[in-house]
């Protein structure tokens, strides 16, 4: 079978992998300290701040023997002794209010709630409530979920009331997720969550969970569970698949409470990262239907690709490695590796129901049968899923953890020009450390009477890399598809939007 695959490009995959036993140790990432900015108190008007300066003038002049003349006697003595100065000083500064410079500019109106702004905030003017609110939702990953279909007005007397909607104002207003810093650092972390406590006295029901909101709150919080550090390098592999694995099964069976049910007309309208990081605003998390019981129907096709950007995102997400890259270098990857993501999900599935086409998570799939498809496979997406991705893995016969552990790989799989320094060493040093988990679980697996030599081990993941090279020419083939589909007006993609097709398939 993998006599076909020979004509693929897979230059890429070789150069990534070349070397997987032999790297260094896992880096660290290194993030940058959050940098503190220091605002100089106005100058008061008042005559306690006359009698604070005669009061330093005079402390001064004590200090060198001079004795000076006073401009204004009638406030204060000239002799005012060393204490009473730096007394007088400190009750100054202690009585007065926090951010008075502030209140200077009344003009402000915050972009998301309509409330008083106090100056810009990751790009745009907002107040303290929803900076807060939008730091802590980006810095913890989390995910709300609107009982309305994200139809929820933002206004300041009940800003709190939908959390989901909200923080889609917040990304729709155009504050910048990237400007968050990464709360890798746990100890600045929790010192910039007091100050920001003390800022936003009225927001203080944001942070919990919908059994202890107020009556007004109307959002599901979905729990984002705290991601562990995977074991370092020196410690058993096959702990790290084990972890994988477990990881991967509790993504899949994720389910949503209520099912949403996005409109096409604010679906289009969606960004990337705002559906990256919300993903629920692309479709609830319904349960995942592996049975190829019937051919699909355009509905069915759009739908699936829906769920399974939701899998996608939640995928990535609950890894922990992925979390301590910047929000850049996140996005960079979520936009570049869905396509193959999504083609080894299809493949396995086709494998496991033995269909002949493309097996859908919602109980339908895609023939390869053009007079039973839905729609034409123009460039025969289908069949050469077939011929290039399932009967390869039919015949490798993949167990659970080495399908698993090639979704890592796929993530991790190429250094992209657009990642930070630290992301590309970051993704580089993942890579290979997925490939040795990889390697050693295959030694470790029991073929029965026969164990594996190594050079059947190198061969059988060669083989596996090739195949991601077959994931990526999939993704050209669909992107030819919409291409063609779109301009021909043959499917309605309202439902989908515009700047995921765009970061997923059309820019390939």
């Amino acid at each position: 079978m993998f006599s076909q695959l020979a004509t693929l490009d897979h230059t890429d995959i070789f150069s990534d992998v070349a070397g997987t036993a032999l790297d260094d140790l896992l880096r660290e990432s290194i993030f940058d300290s959050p940098r503190h900015h220091h605002h100089p108190h106005s100058q008061q008007q008042s005559i306690l701040a006359h009698h604070s300066q005669q009061s330093h003038q005079s402390y001064h002049h004590q200090l060198n023997n001079h004795h000076s003349h006073q401009p204004h006697s009638s406030i204060g003595s000239s002799n005012i002794n060393s204490n009473t100065a730096v007394t007088s000083d400190t009750a100054m500064t202690s009585a007065r209010p926090r951010g008075r410079r502030r209140n200077n500019q009344n003009n402000l109106i915050c972009v998301v709630c309509k409330d008083q702004a106090f100056g810009k905030h990751y790009g745009v003017n907002a107040c303290n409530g929803c900076k807060g609110f939008f730091r802590r939702s980006v810095w913890n990953n989390r995910q709300y979920m609107c009982r309305f279909d994200g139809q929820c007005s933002i206004a300041k007397e009940h800003r709190n009331v939908c959390r989901a909607c909200r923080l889609k104002q917040c990304f729709l207003s155009g504050m910048n997720p990237r400007a968050v810093q990464s709360e890798r650092e746990r100890t600045v972390a929790s010192e910039v969550s007091v100050l920001d406590d003390d800022q936003d006295d009225n927001d203080e029901e944001d942070d919990l969970p919908p059994s202890r909101s107020t009556i007004g709150v109307q959002t599901d919080f979905v729990p984002v569970h705290k991601a562990e550090p995977l074991p370092s390098p020196e410690c058993d592999l096959a702990g790290i698949a084990l972890q994988l694995v477990n990881m991967h099964r509790e993504v899949c069976n994720r389910l949503d409470l209520t099912e949403t049910n996005p409109q096409c007309e604010t679906t289009s309208t969606i960004t990337f990262v705002t559906a990256f990081y919300n993903p629920t605003l692309i479709s609830a998390r319904t349960p995942l239907s592996i049975t190829a019981e019937r051919v699909a129907t355009m509905k069915d096709v759009l739908q699936d690709w829906r769920r399974n950007f939701v899998l996608f995102a939640d995928w990535l997400h609950a890894l922990p490695e992925f979390n301590q890259l910047n929000i850049h270098d996140q996005v960079q990857i979520a936009q570049n590796r869905f396509g193959p993501f999504y083609w080894w999900l299809c493949a396995n599935w086709s494998v496991e129901t033995k269909c002949n086409g493309v097996c859908y998570a919602n109980g339908t799939y895609f023939p390869s049968d053009e007079r039973l498809q839905c729609v034409a496979d123009v460039r025969g997406t289908a069949s050469k899923m077939v011929t290039s991705l399932k009967d390869p893995l039919s015949e490798l016969e993949l167990d659970e953890t080495e399908k698993c552990l090639m979704l890592a790989v796929i993530v991790f799989c190429e250094e992209l020009s657009e990642l930070s320094p630290e992301g590309k060493e970051h993704i580089h040093q993942l890579n290979n450390r997925y490939i040795r988990v990889l390697q050693d679980h295959i030694q470790r697996k029991d073929y029965g009477s026969n164990s594996m030599t190594p050079a059947q081990i190198a061969v059988r993941i060669t083989k596996l890399m090739i195949l991601l090279s077959a994931t990526t020419n999939l993704v050209y083939l669909t992107s030819d598809n919409i291409r063609l589909m779109d301009v021909l007006h043959l499917v309605d993609y309202r439902s989908i939007p515009d700047d995921i097709f765009k970061n997923s398939y059309r820019n390939f």
